[in-house]
């Protein structure tokens, strides 16, 4: 196994719920206060919250000291955890968090045990696709992960990319993926990738569970290499942190449906600053195929998403709608609907650009894609969407 960190085909997902665990005798990190939370708060709250609290506001932001005093519970950092998890702060109307400093405030004000809860908002026409509560009765494990992968007490917003070859002997099919999650304090989201393609085959962030297809998998051969991609972020500025975090296969012998990736995407994106747009892509089918599955995807300034049906006979059909966009919570969603040879499937990504700059489509967090990553079969239907 080899670790790099390539400036390509990031992913981002899915949900950061909060929870209701507490760290007795919990004092933030005073380095990460002065090296990361105080140009945060500097940035986005120092309007009300300066030295000289103004508009209302109870207490200053700008002094490490004076937030972690009096008793556990009660104190300013308390309260401001409370405040960001139940989107009371920032006040209505003024310029929000981006994603990653939001969780980085939450998470550094309570050492690491809460993450803000990305739900909040979103609005789905399909169901969340569940796995059963435990793997298949003939599939065998196999555990990827990163193998004591040091996070360092300045890791904010960081990816790591691990690689892994010769993981099968033989052909076999993948029924079912699970998150091996190890140090939650400071991991953020998990992908998992095919190296030589970057095919997306699983994705999880804290609230996201396993996937199992019904019937069958996706076929996995011994000249495979595959790639996991961490994201972490120690906004709670924990020391001597070491995570082996990673996925597990449930892999059975290659038999029943195969199922595979298509990946219908626009890059077609161009919003200029405060203005809002759109991007497009059309599919025709070629051939009869079944979705089983879809997991939509944009990045920060996505606001909603909708995938149409258009058959043959001039009725339209909703594949999924999604509206209340969250660029945390990005979930396979259950579909199951038969597609035929002449339907056209028909997307629309669409984006609210609260930014000061121009946002175009790209590989990183701060530009935009357009995608919505399908489980079909047959496998000879992979690519005719791309």
């Amino acid at each position: 196994m080899r670790k790099f960190t390539p400036l390509a085909f990031l992913l981002f997902l899915v949900a950061c719920p909060s929870t209701d665990e507490v760290v007795p005798d919990c004092v933030p990190s005073e380095v990460s206060y002065d090296t990361v939370i105080q140009p945060i708060l500097q940035t986005y709250c120092s309007e009300c919250h300066s030295a000289e609290p103004d508009f209302g506001a109870p207490y200053s932001l700008m002094e490490y000291a004076p937030l972690i005093a009096g008793e556990e519970g009660a104190r300013p950092v308390d309260k401001m955890v409370a405040e960001l998890i139940g989107l009371t702060m920032p006040p209505e109307g003024n310029t929000s968090l981006p994603h990653a400093e939001y969780d980085t405030l939450i998470g550094w004000a309570s050492c690491g045990t809460q993450h803000p809860d990305y739900a909040h908002g979103l609005v789905a026409s399909r169901p969340v696709w569940e796995a059963p509560p435990d793997p298949p009765l003939d599939a065998i494990p196999i555990e990827l992960t990163a193998e004591g992968h040091r996070v360092d007490i300045d890791d904010i917003d960081d990816y790591q990319f691990f690689t892994f070859s010769d993981v099968v002997a033989e052909d076999v099919f993948i029924r079912r993926i699970e998150p091996i999650i190890d140090e939650s304090r400071v991991l953020h989201h998990i992908t998992f990738n095919r190296l030589d393609t970057s095919e997306y085959l699983y994705t999880w962030a804290p609230g996201t569970g396993a996937i199992e297809f019904p019937d069958g998998g996706i076929r996995v051969t011994p000249d495979d290499q595959f790639f996991i991609n961490l994201h972490y972020n120690n906004g709670a500025g924990i020391e001597d942190v070491r995570d082996s975090s990673g996925v597990r296969l449930w892999v059975a012998p290659p038999e029943d449906t195969e199922w595979v990736m298509v990946a219908p995407q626009s890059w077609s994106i161009n919003v200029p600053a405060g203005a809002e747009g759109e991007a497009t892509a059309n599919c025709n089918a070629t051939q009869d195929f079944r979705i089983l599955s879809g997991m939509p995807h944009m990045h920060e300034i996505g606001s909603s998403f909708e995938h149409t049906i258009e058959r043959q006979d001039g009725t339209t059909e909703s594949l999924i709608e999604l509206s209340g966009w969250s660029f945390e919570l990005q979930f396979f969603y259950l579909m199951d609907v038969e597609i035929e040879a002449g339907d056209r499937l028909s997307m629309t990504c669409r984006y609210d650009n609260d930014k000061d700059y121009r946002v175009t489509g790209g590989q990183g967090t701060t530009d935009e894609m357009c995608f919505d990553f399908l489980y079909v079969t047959p496998p000879s239907a992979a690519g005719q969407c791309e």
